[in-house]
Formats: structure tokens, C-alpha cells, sequence
């Protein structure tokens, strides 16, 4: 997750902190300037330090949680079925093969299965809660 402050066109790209590190640099809400520090307030809201002095442009960069499998049914696509298709049709197959009468090839397709998930896994790891703008290099693997 990166959070940047755009003022003339310049992006500065804030620093996450604990909103407890925020409440110490700015014990008074009413100080104010261009924010340098931002926090994870709630699930819904940011905590800025210090309070911002105008109204500024904000760009943000995050990861989200994908909607189900049956959202996408209008377009027909989904996160899962744009970016993890090995994961859905393995998946989908080795729940498949119990149906069709092929046990011989539900340890092939659970590898495959398995190999797609760890790199999900990894994905997911590897981007976490981090500030991609400092850590802007792949930490997978």
C-alpha cells in the first residue's frame, strides 16, 4: 500500500506509521501542514500527521479482497478467473475428477492445484501491508 500527497503536480509519498506513532507526532489535531505520515485508522479511514493545511490531491495504491466467484456473473469475469485461472481450473478439476470416475489424475491435478495456490500465497505475501514505495522490488521467494 503506498499513499502519495500530490501538490503542483509533485507526488510525495507519505510514510505509513501506527496511528499511536501518529497521535505522538501530532497530539493537537489542530496542527497542521503537508502530511508526511498517514496510519490505518479503522477499515474505512486514514489518520493523517499533520493535519492537512489545504485541500490536497491523494493517490492511493492498494490491494483488495476479490469479490466471489459468482459476482462476476454479468461480465463473466472475476479477479480469480483474470489473474489465478491455474488455481480455478485445477481447482475446479480435481473437484471434478472425484465426479467423473478419474482418481488417477486427482494427485496430478491437486499438484497443479497446490503449485498455482503457493503462488497466490506468495503474491499475497509478498505484497501484504507493506509501502510499496519503499519496497517497490518483489519480496516473493
Amino acid at each position: 500500500m503506498s499513499l502519495a500527497v500530490i501538490s503542483s503536480s509533485v507526488y510525495t509519498y507519505l510514510y505509513l506509521k501506527h496511528v499511536s506513532f501518529i497521535r505522538d507526532y501530532t497530539p493537537n489535531a489542530s496542527t497542521t501542514g503537508t502530511p508526511i505520515y498517514y496510519g490505518l485508522f479503522d477499515s474505512s479511514t486514514f489518520i493523517l500527521a499533520p493535519t492537512p493545511d489545504a485541500n490536497y490531491t491523494f493517490e492511493l495504491h492498494y490491494k483488495y479482497r476479490p469479490a466471489s466467484l459468482t459476482a462476476g456473473s454479468d461480465s463473466g469475469t472475476t479477479w480469480l478467473s483474470e489473474n489465478a485461472p491455474n488455481a480455478l481450473l485445477y481447482g475446479s478439476l480435481v473437484e471434478a475428477s472425484t465426479f467423473i470416475k478419474t482418481p488417477e489424475e486427482t494427485p496430478y491435478y491437486d499438484q497443479r492445484f497446490q503449485e498455482a495456490i503457493a503462488g497466490l500465497k506468495k503474491l499475497g505475501e509478498g505484497y501484504g501491508i507493506r509501502d510499496e514505495h519503499r519496497y517497490d522490488i518483489s519480496r516473493m521467494g
